[in-house]
């Protein structure tokens, strides 16, 4: 893989913001031989049922709708409640009992400011291994910008060390609706840092709920900003979505992509 220049240079001079996903998580459960689900299966076991009327075309094929774990967990919750709902996500993506990767060690050496939408605690176990102490803060609470305080991770979607900052659904979204002056904080930092996306793919809800947030803090599209995207080839189709958009994308896995910035940068 080809680390772009301009991701090399910011983390060196410390103005790059790490965007982690589900795939570190992953990772971490696959080197120890522990399933993570993928999400159609975990929004299958929530509730959720693909539709069956056609969601769009594109160049006369038929696109459906992407598996929404948001929709699953909102039917899960109204069925069975909130807190078996919160014990089920946990036995799912908690992780409890499996232990950082390399990835996530180097991720916590290299960059001020992670943003993360993974539940778990994983990068919080790398930072206090590596003396590196970062900051745990919720969505909600002041975002800094890098280097102004201690590194910080910002956990987009909760922890369920704090059950009440948990956001499965989509009514959960609207309960913790950014503020104006958060939207202020995370615009001031997109417009200063550059942006790196690791551990997702273009095509899943996970990516698409987290761009519209960040869109909607930045008040339009956001400025160009790198997708490492995990686990296979980007179709022609994803290139059309989201390169007109300012994505710059390149194929990586975070433990490969982690690894070359371990490598390539200080």
């Amino acid at each position: 893989m080809n680390l772009p220049v301009e991701v090399v240079e910011a983390i060196n001079e410390r103005r790059c913001v790490l965007i982690a996903g589900s795939r570190f998580s992953a990772e971490a459960a696959e080197e120890q031989d522990r399933k993570f689900p993928e999400d159609k299966a975990l929004a299958t076991m929530l509730g959720w049922k693909r539709k069956k009327q056609i969601m769009g075309t594109v160049k006369s094929r038929k696109v459906a709708p992407a598996p929404s774990i948001a929709a699953g967990a909102e039917l899960y919750g109204s069925q069975h409640g909130r807190d078996s709902l919160t014990a089920t996500m946990k036995m799912q993506v908690g992780l409890q009992d499996v232990a950082p990767t390399a990835a996530h060690k180097v991720a916590v050496s290299r960059f001020p400011l992670i943003l993360t939408t993974n539940y778990d605690a994983l990068f919080e176990r790398a930072s206090a291994e590596a003396s590196v102490g970062h900051e745990i803060r919720y969505r909600g609470d002041v975002v800094p910008e890098p280097g102004a305080v201690d590194p910080v991770l910002l956990k987009m979607r909760g922890g369920f060390e704090r059950p009440e900052s948990l956001i499965f659904s989509h009514t959960d979204r609207e309960n913790h609706a950014f503020s104006s002056e958060n939207q202020k904080q995370i615009r001031k930092v997109i417009r200063k840092q550059v942006l790196l996306f690791v551990g997702y793919k273009p095509d899943e809800e996970e990516f698409e709920l987290l761009w519209e947030d960040l869109s909607l803090c930045y008040g339009g599209e956001l400025p160009r900003c790198h997708l490492a995207v995990a686990q296979g080839r980007i179709n022609d189709y994803l290139w059309q979505k989201w390169v007109w958009r300012g994505l710059l994308m390149f194929t990586a896995d975070p433990m490969e992509c982690m690894r070359e910035v371990e490598q390539r940068t200080q």
